[in-house]
């Protein structure tokens, strides 16, 4: 699977959502691939489409958690979207995510 060229399409493949979200290994690797990119170049928007195509597996069970519309969850992981901290921290945490800061310098 060559995950550049997922990440990079615009309109991503519903069955390669669907299959993260039934096999746990291929899952992890994903969000590794994502989170890796992030740290790696800081683009926001690419790493949004990531997060969306791991919450297109699963966007009803995610609105019903994050306790919003689906609508609002599609529009925060839009890519023209720049969502609040909040907002943008609650999907990544109900996604698996974990945030840890630190600074490089004092």
């Amino acid at each position: 699977m060559n995950m550049k060229k997922i990440l990079a399409l615009e309109d991503f493949d519903t069955s390669f959502a669907k299959k993260l979200s039934k096999d746990p290994k291929s899952l992890k690797e994903y969000k590794k691939f994502i989170t890796d990119e992030f740290n790696k170049d800081g683009d926001i928007a690419l790493f949004l489409e990531g997060l969306k195509i791991i919450a297109k597996g699963n966007i009803k069970g995610l609105a019903k958690n994050a306790n919003v519309t689906r609508k609002s969850i599609y529009n925060m992981l839009s890519k023209d979207s720049n969502p609040g901290v909040k907002s943008f921290f609650a999907i990544y945490k109900l996604l698996g995510g974990k945030v840890k800061f630190s600074f490089e310098k004092a």
